[in-house]
């Protein structure tokens, strides 16, 4: 794949984990500003005509199909490109959320779209390659704060745009000019990707304290019992962390629970919040405690809090808002630790954790998609009630998949 490669330096693979970074950030925000205009761009595309809760969430469907081919073929395409050029593929593809903007039809804008994501799963996978390749194993859980922090980023950045945005999109049907904005920020980081990026080995590392590689592929990672656990709790968290911010936002603004209610502002609480979890995350994930204990607490609060912002809202917007703070700093605080499982056991090397960083984004994301389209079908057939216990029942798989992990940091008896 690369053949005498002059290794670039630890500085060198931190600006490259810099700028991949800053391109999910932008994927992020294109994401959640895509979810957040879906009321505007179903109008547009099907001129006035009301749309069922399926075809509104195709927006979040397309994302997370393509993000779970991405993830199957990410180490694919990084053994037959080397980082660099895989990663301008996928820079590339995330680029198509310019194009998106320009399509003739909704379903070709869903295509586009879907492109794009492609581009965004593949980065995700790149960046834990950078990490393993270049990041001090006593820095990889700051490095893994970032990464896990960066969707709640794109996510601030959304919600503070919409609320000061919000009389202007009342007034006119110019959701292009939005999303345009948000596109630019995918340009921009593919520039800085030409400009900085070096090549390297990824089997490889610079750490003579880091496991000797020993080869790991998909067909070992379809074997191992640890990745089907691990990526079903995942889909239990994205399906909760995921929905809070793209779609329960606009739901519960449309049901009118409270007429004080503000989707832009619950989309602005839970991310800062989580932003506050993720520098938590970053100061406990460097010391030595018991991470199943840790993790099981934190996600009964998450999903305590989430189902108490919902049923407080009618009475008090602003404990709704409280509370729904408080999830987003649960659910932060805990991410980072939880996706820093992986890299804690024992003989773990960058081609290995590419590889389990593939197949857990991928085998995550099926569930979470799965589990989104048939809420979306509850939601439309069975009512809002019924489908608020789904969300709910079926967010706790990330609780009981934990309970099944080995314990990275047990308790060392004195």
């Amino acid at each position: 794949m690369t053949e005498n490669i002059k290794e670039p330096t630890r500085a060198q693979g931190v600006i490259m984990f810099i700028i991949l970074l800053l391109a999910y950030i932008s994927f992020a925000s294109n994401w959640l500003i895509g979810s957040s205009l879906s009321g505007q761009i179903t109008h547009h595309f099907f001129a006035g005509k009301a749309v069922s809760s399926v075809v509104t969430e195709v927006v979040n469907y397309s994302i997370t199909i393509a993000r779970i081919f991405a993830n199957f073929f990410a180490a694919y395409i990084l053994i037959k490109l080397s980082p660099k050029k895989a990663s301008i593929l996928a820079l590339f593809f995330l680029s198509f959320s310019f194009l998106a903007i320009f399509s003739p039809n909704y379903w070709i804008y869903i295509a586009a779209r879907m492109i794009m994501a492609l581009g965004g799963s593949m980065i995700m996978v790149y960046m834990n390659t950078v990490i393993a390749k270049f990041i001090p194993a006593d820095k990889k859980i700051i490095t893994s704060a970032l990464t896990t922090g960066s969707y709640n980023m794109g996510a601030v950045i959304v919600g503070g745009s919409l609320y000061f945005l919000t009389d202007y999109l009342t007034h006119n049907d110019h959701w292009q000019y939005i999303m345009l904005g948000f596109s630019l920020l995918s340009l921009i980081s593919f520039a800085l990707w030409l400009a900085f990026s070096k090549d390297f080995e990824p089997n490889a590392s610079n750490s003579s304290s880091e496991a000797i590689a020993k080869e790991y592929t998909y067909s070992d990672a379809l074997k191992d019992k640890f990745v089907y656990l691990f990526s079903l709790g995942f889909g239990g968290f994205l399906f909760l962390y995921v929905i809070s911010l793209a779609s329960l936002p606009s739901k519960l603004e449309a049901l009118n629970f409270n007429p004080d209610f503000s989707k832009s502002i619950m989309l602005f609480i839970i991310p800062s919040s989580g932003i506050m979890g993720t520098l938590f995350s970053m100061y406990m994930g460097k010391k030595n405690f018991p991470r199943k204990p840790y993790l099981i607490i934190h996600g009964v609060l998450m999903i305590s809090a989430i189902l108490s912002g919902i049923l407080v809202l009618p009475s008090s917007v602003l404990l709704s808002y409280i509370l729904f703070g408080f999830a987003g700093f649960v659910m932060a605080s805990q991410y980072s630790v939880y996706l820093n499982l992986p890299y804690e056991l024992p003989d773990m090397n960058p081609q290995k954790i590419t590889i389990m960083f593939g197949a857990f984004w991928a085998l995550g994301y099926l569930v979470y998609t799965l589990l989104n389209f048939v809420w979306s079908l509850v939601l439309d057939h069975f009512g809002w009630d019924t489908s608020l216990a789904f969300y709910i029942l079926f967010s706790c798989l990330y609780i009981i998949c934990i309970l099944t992990f080995p314990e990275t940091k047990p308790n060392k008896k004195k």
